[in-house]
């Protein structure tokens, strides 16, 4: 999970984009997208002042097509905002400095999580996290807070949410025996997950706790280094205290070998669990698995044959998981070919492959950015660069977002070049290394994203339409 982004060090004035909504039929006649404006750079935002075009760092879809989003506020002061809106209508959340002595003023308030109910979880700059149903903020984790088993919260890392608004969090510890410990709050009951003074199944003690997850149920994946034990590294899923090992060092990995490192680990509403691993003693060097503690799966392993010729030779990028067990991953084969891919461990669904033809469009696929995302229904939304060149494509129109469950539903959803509101698209989310905060989102039937209209600034949903309602054909 990113670190959230800081409003504290980026300010540039703002250039109005007018509001509008467009609807545009795809290539493909099953599919219809209508583009919402949620907030743009420039318009009016609820509590006074502008947007300003180094806006909208990060913005969260609900099922209920309500957008939670960050903004750089200019004018009457400049401050910083979280805000939900629908394209009709936009309310103001939280605000950095609030001119109304009656609401509070937090510094900086950035990277909102909206929940299935509506209520926005906000964090502010010293990390402390918050909760607002539209009517009241209320706490949920701030320094200084006591903690089970004595001690305060001294310092806050990064952390999670879930739909049901629930905050899994690491925090360091003072005036207790933990120095260190990963808790789960609902903002009622806070719960230890684990913590550097209780030592893990595989005996020893954690060194280093990080890189969190959490699942609707409240379940806690993470990743951690400890000394002293049979394993110097591991993945654990934690709820209620109890700790589940998932993958550790010298465990036996699914296709041959054994584990000796994972990064960070996702996981799912069955608590599944699933991470790319480092191997010894195998003729894969690199896989990804997927766990539950009891058993596990290799989805893809380095070195082994891709469904359409040449073998996996790097994972370009952090895999997704689904609540079905699948996961989508990108990687470069042998024959210098670049794919998207779909697997639940059993079976792997192509979705795209560099040099072929994009669908929606006359050019060809060239590259695939590293932010993607992969839906409960087997749809993976991604974006790609077309090549240059090739069927009309230059540097003006050779961005899109695709989506599908395999190469042969796969549309485009947006694309550079295109008229929105008037306006033309000048650049799309592309990866991580470039592009800040949390700019591509897939919730059900509606793609929700961060796009350039020159040096304005724009949150939009496009919601589409389609007759085989993501099933896949294969």
């Amino acid at each position: 999970m990113k670190r959230p982004i800081s409003y504290l060090s980026i300010f540039l004035p703002a250039l109005a984009v007018l509001s509008h909504i467009q609807v545009l039929s795809a290539a493909d006649t099953r599919s219809e997208v209508r583009h919402t404006i949620i907030a743009e750079s420039g318009a009016a935002t609820p509590a006074g002042g502008h947007y300003s075009p180094f806006s909208f760092l990060n913005a969260r879809l609900n099922a209920q097509h309500a957008v939670a989003f960050d903004a750089f506020v200019i004018g009457p002061q400049f401050t910083s905002g979280v805000f939900v809106g629908d394209g009709t209508t936009t309310s103001t959340i939280a605000l950095g400095a609030s001119p109304d002595p009656a609401t509070p003023s937090f510094g900086s308030v950035l990277n909102p999580f909206i929940t299935r109910n509506g209520a926005v979880v906000f964090t502010t700059e010293a990390g402390e996290v918050f909760r607002s149903d539209g009517r009241a903020i209320v706490p949920l984790v701030r320094i200084g807070d006591p903690t089970q088993g004595g001690g305060v919260v001294m310092l806050l890392g990064n952390h999670v949410v879930n739909d049901g608004g629930a905050v899994a969090y690491f925090a360091g510890v003072s005036g207790a025996a933990a120095t260190q410990a990963i808790f789960r709050t609902d903002g009622t009951r806070t719960t230890t997950i684990a913590r550097d003074d209780v030592a893990p199944p595989t005996g020893g003690r954690f060194t280093a706790l990080e890189n969190l997850d959490l699942n609707k149920s409240g379940q806690v994946a993470f990743n951690s280094e400890m000394t002293g034990g049979s394993a110097d590294h591991g993945i654990f899923r934690g709820d209620s205290g109890y700790l589940t090992p998932v993958f550790v060092t010298h465990q036996a990995a699914p296709g041959g070998g054994t584990i000796e490192d994972c990064g960070p680990p996702q996981i799912n509403a069955r608590g599944q669990v699933m991470a790319i691993c480092l191997l010894t003693n195998s003729a894969s060097p690199t896989g990804v698995f997927v766990g539950d503690g009891t058993g596990a799966a290799a989805i893809a392993l380095i070195g082994t044959p891709a469904p359409h010729g040449g073998n996996y030779e790097l994972f370009t990028s952090v895999p997704r998981l689904n609540d079905r067990g699948e996961v989508a991953f990108q990687a470069r084969l042998t024959d210098g070919t670049i794919g998207m891919f779909r697997s639940d461990g059993r079976r792997v669904t192509t979705l795209a492959l560099s040099g072929t033809s994009a669908p929606g469009t006359t050019g060809t696929f060239q590259s695939f950015g590293d932010l993607f995302e992969l839906g409960n229904d087997g749809r993976v939304a991604f974006a790609a660069k077309l090549a240059v060149g090739v069927g009309g494509v230059d540097s003006s129109n050779n961005i899109g977002i695709w989506i599908g469950t395999s190469k042969e539903d796969l549309r485009l959803i947006v694309r550079t070049g295109e008229v929105i509101g008037g306006k033309v698209l000048t650049g799309l989310p592309f990866d991580s290394s470039s592009v800040a905060g949390h700019p591509l989102q897939l919730n059900g039937n509606s793609v929700l994203w961060r796009g350039s209209f020159g040096h304005a600034k724009a949150v939009v949903e496009s919601g589409f339409t389609d007759d085989d309602g993501g099933n896949e054909k294969d």
